[in-house]
């Protein structure tokens, strides 16, 4: 029975870290109709400036990502592919594409 229960256990935590190795559906690279921006799990390029991410978390079906400052953007992919990109600071909202 111990047996049993540290394999279960083990196979637990194998499919815990293969989860957690996955990438967020968001990470990319994607051409936002005024930039291309480029995500990772750690990292948020505008196109220009490199803005480290402090939080991210689930929002419906979407990604709501905090930076320095409190400052966030809302991220979610469309059933099509593309993301949907929206600040509530400035109000701007893009559709964009993946480039890789």
């Amino acid at each position: 029975m111990r047996l049993m229960t540290l394999v279960s256990l083990g196979l637990s935590l194998s499919a815990g870290a293969a989860l957690a190795s996955e990438p967020l559906a968001f990470e990319g690279r994607w051409e936002c109709e005024v930039a291309q921006f480029t995500f990772t799990a750690d990292n948020y390029n505008n196109g220009t400036d490199d803005m480290p991410i402090t939080d991210i978390a689930a929002d419906g079906n979407g990604y709501t990502l905090s930076f320095e400052d409190d400052y966030q953007l809302h991220v979610s992919v469309n059933d099509d592919g593309t993301l949907y990109w929206f600040s509530p600071v400035s109000g701007d909202s893009f559709t964009c594409t993946r480039l890789y």
